[in-house]
């Protein structure tokens, strides 16, 4: 079978754009889920939390639009945003109350009812109960939660989704956490899935794509070609956004750390040589682990470097399906 685990950019491509489409962004809310920017588990205290979502529809707005009336053609986004806080309400409490109210439940022989073991089996896997709720398994709850489907294939389904999956041809989701980077702007992993085949063992061929990414770092870095940006460091503010991201675990504090290390430590001239060398760095097996298809997409800008502009900027994309960028040897 073909590959399905692909980056963004191709799924939102084959999905082509849309006719109908209903959004909600930034949706706030807190969790006591995944690690902070030191990448400390946020157990006993919650950290914010934002979260956006993007439905595209296969057919346009039918009753909607003829009648101005809500129907199954749509999907009204005050009900969206309430059942996405209404999944999420298991990661705004602290995990030994959680814990509490769940053997409470067993207790009473009630349950949970919500068919979530699919994503609880899959993370105990690779975590211990303590650690499990990373950002990875928050958006991949919540997507099963929306859709009834785990989102790297699984066909174990919740028992009563809030999308009807049929009518849908394009879903993403994007959590983000804004505090969660010591020098940036948040980190955020975004999961999307164009859904060429409705509900049924075909689902497994349907593309999806899975990526992490940290915004704006803001750091101090010897980079340039003229004669006075040799003399003293200026900012460069980097995103990193790493796509076909397998890893259930917390890499972000990690991650960071790598880059920040990198462009500390410049002294290239070119944003384009600089930009390879973190590519390299991102890339290194000890970094990946064993996921060598990560394609990495870099945006470096210096906003002090033309006066009259905001700021130039210089994209890199490496990793797989791309060309290695050649670079010069570091001086």
């Amino acid at each position: 079978m073909a590959d399905t685990f692909v980056s963004d950019f191709q799924v939102r491509s084959l999905a082509g754009e849309p006719c109908a489409a209903v959004s909600v962004r930034n949706l706030s809310t807190t969790l006591y889920a995944a690690s902070d920017a030191w990448g400390r588990k946020c157990t006993v205290a919650p950290q914010p939390c934002l979260i956006s979502a993007e439905v595209h529809f296969k057919q346009p707005f039918g009753t909607a639009a003829a009648n101005d009336q809500l129907g199954a053609d749509t999907v009204h986004y005050g009900n969206l945003s309430k059942a996405i806080l209404e999944r999420m309400k298991r990661f705004t409490v602290p995990r030994e109350q959680e814990q509490e109210q769940e053997q409470e439940q067993k207790q009473s022989g009630s349950g949970n009812g919500n068919g979530d073991h699919s994503v609880q089996e899959t993370n105990n896997n690779n975590n211990n109960n303590n650690n499990n709720f990373t950002l990875a398994y928050v958006i991949h709850d919540l997507w099963v939660g929306l859709t009834g489907w785990a989102h790297f294939g699984s066909v174990k389904e919740e028992e009563k989704p809030f999308l009807d999956i049929s009518s849908i041809r394009f879903l993403s989701l994007t959590v983000t956490l804004p505090k969660a980077s010591l020098l940036g702007d948040g980190v955020s992993m975004t999961c999307s899935q164009f859904f060429k085949n409705g509900p049924g063992e075909k689902m497994r061929e349907n593309l999806i794509s899975a990526s992490l990414k940290i915004h704006n770092l803001k750091v101090p870095t010897l980079v340039g070609v003229n004669p006075h940006e040799r003399r003293a460091k200026q900012f460069v503010v980097t995103s990193v956004n790493v796509e076909r991201y397998f890893r259930m675990d917390d890499y972000y504090s990690e991650l960071e750390g790598v880059v920040v290390k990198a462009l500390e430590e410049s002294s290239y001239e070119t944003l384009e040589a600089l930009g390879a060398h973190l590519a390299e760095k991102i890339l290194e097996p000890d970094h990946r682990k064993d996921h060598t298809k990560w394609q990495v997409h870099i945006r470096m800008e210096k906003p002090t470097a033309v006066p009259l502009a905001d700021c130039p900027i210089v994209e890199v994309r490496a990793g797989y399906g791309f060309p290695a960028p050649g670079r010069p040897a570091a001086s």
